[in-house]
């Protein structure tokens, strides 16, 4: 039957790391959360590709590359291969918690600003809509969900029913996949191209440096490409982009000094990448003290502006 049923128990179990976050979400909980980029190198599909995923298959038919495609074109991005843009928290993979969870599992933020993609889970936004099954059998077995069982094949009355037949039934999951969609699509628009074309040399057009990133993975970089992205916007811009790096480096700070005390020797890479973060936002704030004018700020609409400032202190959410 293709169907599952979604019953969320709080439990914690799937917030094991940070989440894929907006820029202004990042913003919103600049203290809480280290931001970086990931890039991540999506499959290509073809007609008549097997997908499998714990006893589930599908063969892919023309609807469901089209499908695919049309996600790519509104909010992925081509060079070659297929790459998703996203910026999200980061944290010592060794934690195994999101920063958000509170000392008895539950979440901290679920009232007070909760990212959106934490409403989307455990759907795909990258997915179609015809295959999100997949995406639920593959995570209904995954080592983060084992133990949870919130992911229940075939309809139960003690879960909300979340797809079958191919489709989404539950509205509020419809609608949460719907709106993360429209954030994707918004980042892209905002800053995500401007990162995609001053990437596109040394990493999207570089063998040696893709590399790095394996069909299906992704690579974590800064977040400094887009600030710089949106700081030279205007004034108002430039401003929220240096409170936001002042509250970072604190926060590094903060993050290497408890990772220092935990002496874990796993810990090391990611204590170099935290200090490759700082150096990035030391030189970005050495940057963005350029007067606007030479930055080629302002130079847009002025309604098309003011979208993208109240987009970044979240006032269009």
């Amino acid at each position: 039957m293709n169907a599952f049923s979604f019953a969320c128990t709080g439990c914690g179990k799937c917030c094991n790391s940070p989440p894929t976050m907006s820029l202004p979400e990042l913003f919103c909980h600049r203290g809480r959360f280290i931001g970086c980029l990931a890039i991540g190198r999506v499959p290509r599909r073809r007609i008549g590709d097997r997908v499998r995923a714990w006893g589930h298959e599908t063969v892919l038919d023309a609807a469901d590359i089209a499908a695919f495609d049309s996600i790519a074109h509104t909010l992925l991005y081509r060079a070659g291969d297929t790459f998703s843009i996203m910026s999200q928290g980061y944290d010592y993979p060794s934690l195994a918690r999101c920063p958000a969870l509170a000392e008895d599992g539950r979440c901290a933020i679920h009232l007070s600003g909760k990212p959106l993609t934490c409403e989307v889970v455990p759907l795909d936004p990258l997915v179609p809509d015809q295959l999100q099954h997949l995406v639920l059998a593959g995570r209904n077995q995954s080592a983060s969900y084992i133990g949870a069982n919130c992911i229940q094949e075939g309809e139960r009355t003690d879960a909300t029913l979340m797809i079958a037949q191919g489709e989404i039934k539950d509205a509020n999951a419809r609608d949460a996949l719907a709106r993360r969609r429209r954030e994707l699509e918004r980042e892209r628009e905002v800053w995500g191209h401007a990162v995609f074309e001053s990437l596109r040399k040394d990493l999207f057009e570089s063998p040696a440096a893709l590399a790095r990133i394996a069909p299906g993975g992704f690579l974590t970089i800064s977040i400094v490409p887009a600030l710089l992205a949106v700081a030279g916007m205007s004034a108002h811009c430039r401003q929220l982009c240096l409170n936001y790096i002042d509250s970072q480096l604190a926060l590094i700070d903060r993050s290497i000094a408890q990772a220092l005390l935990r002496r874990r020797l796993e810990d090391r890479p990611v204590t170099q990448e935290l200090r490759g973060f700082a150096q990035a936002y030391y030189r970005a704030k050495a940057l963005l003290a350029t007067p606007l004018p030479a930055m080629g700020a302002e130079s847009g609409p002025p309604s098309s502006l003011s979208n993208i400032e109240a987009y970044l202190s979240g006032a269009d959410h």
